[in-house]
């Protein structure tokens, strides 16, 4: 354990802070960081100690290097490398960029590798060359307090731009308020937990329940009704990737309690033309106008598909504004056969919806992403629309089936081939052999499900085939594109890179007679 000194002179910092905003190389600039911050702070009597380090894949972080996007924020955690003369009783972290807080974690463990992403990309980090601090205090048992810095560069980003900083030019001016009274909806930092926003629409009937989880239950709205809100959704800093942290009886967890628990907040309705002005609006200030809409599977509860979306854009540090539509799924494992008759009664909601969605939203980059049963309801209310209104597709950039629970043979034959014709835009399909859901769905049909691979893979020429078997250690293994970090890291990569199969280094390239696929490494 190694102990500083706590004094470090005001010109001398503004001497360096001056150095670094000339145009220095880059690698002087890290070099000029580490100097600068790791090892002292401006203030007397205190005292300060080397405890914490920055660990990536299981190395020191390099102090002269700078953060970027090209980091795989994943492996990144805080790790305790020395032990202090005393135990530690209580640990606090302030995060600091450029000097200005931005956050506060009660305990230097909650801070992880996809929480600091999210917090670069939400302060705009990445706008100009900027500082990080993470300013420790760590309260002994004896009483005493003790104190550590640790600090990096941030490399710019061009907006757009690939890859490195770009140097001598300015960063943009941020984005006008938008016009009118329409409000914004970002991700709102608290101190124990993040406030996520959703927009939805659903076809399920209003109950008018002030509890959030049973606002909308398992009963069909009027025909050609769609109601439209937002949901407010709360993520602790305590989260887990993948992960819906709900209260366990194992735990003796009674109560949701949003320190340790995700949690529908609240609900909040608004008209079909103020949501699409409220959701434009979001849209209009990200930095790539961007937004996915997500389809929940079978067996799924409004709460659930507003928890899942939420979890979705927090891990995958979507900066986007995030959709659902929730279509009336009984939220039953014994109502198998009337979700297959909802999803289907849902279609020409669904489709309504989409046209309003592709056309209204304003986005750039629109992802449809659908799992399970709910793959069926947005192929073919998609197929439908995009036939009759062909320029809708222009936004989209990337449609991802996850699972889907559709006849193989009717998949290959009529859904895969339209899809890949009509909407012409880049698609990727994930299946599984261990996938017990579409095992159960299979003996149900008596013929194997487009997502499952037990059975062969389901190869469509224009489709990228993913195989995640073996990657899902839970009981069902049907919920992996969301609850494996190993499947959010490759949609991270498709939906912020853009590369294709062949081009992201997780996955290997398999082939067959008939074509091929790719399988996620081990």
């Amino acid at each position: 354990m190694k102990k500083y000194p706590g004094i470090v002179l005001y010109g001398f910092l503004s001497w360096l802070i001056s150095l670094y905003k000339n145009k220095l190389s880059y690698n002087f600039r890290g070099i000029l960081f580490c100097l600068l911050f790791t090892s002292g702070f401006i203030g007397q009597g205190q005292e300060f100690y080397t405890i914490l380090d920055l660990y990536e894949r299981g190395e020191s972080f390099q102090k002269y290097r700078c953060l970027d996007r090209d980091l795989d924020f994943g492996t990144l955690s805080l790790r305790m490398i020395a032990a202090p003369d005393a135990p530690i009783q209580n640990s606090y972290i302030w995060v600091m960029l450029n000097g200005r807080e931005i956050t506060f974690f009660e305990d230097y463990r909650y801070l992880d590798g996809y929480k600091l992403r999210m917090l670069l990309e939400q302060n705009r980090a990445y706008d100009s060359e900027s500082y990080l601090e993470f300013r420790c205090t760590f309260r002994l048992q004896d009483g005493r307090e003790i104190y550590q810095i640790l600090s990096y560069c941030v490399n710019r980003i061009r907006a757009g731009a690939a890859n490195g900083p770009v140097p001598g030019e300015q960063p943009p001016e941020p984005p006008p308020p938008p016009a009118g009274d329409e409000q914004v909806f970002h991700i709102e930092i608290k101190p124990s937990f993040v406030r996520v926003p959703v927009f939805f629409a659903t076809d399920r009937k209003d109950t008018q329940s002030s509890d959030p989880n049973a606002r909308f239950g398992r009963d069909l709205a009027a025909p050609f009704h769609i109601n439209y809100g937002i949901c407010e959704v709360s993520i602790p800093f305590t989260h887990e990737v993948g992960e819906i942290e709900n209260p366990s009886i194992w735990r003796l967890e009674f109560t949701e309690n949003p320190n340790r628990h995700i949690v529908l907040q609240k609900i909040k309705l608004l008209d079909s033309e103020n949501y699409f002005k409220v959701l434009a609006a979001t849209i209009k200030q990200t930095a790539k106008k961007r937004t996915f809409l997500f389809v929940h599977g079978y067996n799924v509860s409004f709460a659930d598909a507003a928890k899942r979306t939420a979890q979705i854009k927090y891990d995958l540090n979507f900066s986007g504004a995030a959709v659902f539509y929730s279509w009336p799924s009984q939220a039953s494992t014994t109502a198998y056969t009337v979700d297959e008759t909802n999803i289907e009664w849902a279609e020409t909601n669904m489709k309504h919806f989409l046209a309003d969605y592709l056309s209204k939203s304003e986005a750039e980059e629109i992802y449809l992403i659908a799992h399970s049963m709910g793959n069926r309801g947005l192929t073919n209310a998609l197929i439908s629309l995009v036939s009759e209104q062909p320029e809708l597709n222009k936004k989209i950039k990337e449609i991802i089936l996850a699972a889907p629970d559709i006849d193989v043979g009717i998949f290959k034959r009529d859904i895969a081939p339209q899809m890949v014709s009509k909407i012409k835009k880049p698609i990727t399909l994930y299946v599984s052999s261990d996938d017990v859901a579409l095992k159960a769905s299979r003996e149900v049909h008596g013929r194997p499900r487009a997502g499952d691979s037990a059975k062969g893979i389901t190869l469509v020429q224009g489709i990228e085939t993913i195989d995640a078997s073996n990657i899902d250690t839970s009981f069902l293994g049907h919920s992996y594109f969301a609850e494996t970090k190993t499947i959010l890291s490759d949609i991270y990569n498709l939906i912020n890179t853009g590369k294709r199969a062949s081009q992201r280094t997780q996955l290997e390239l398999v082939r067959l007679g008939n074509g091929s696929y790719w399988k996620v490494k081990k």
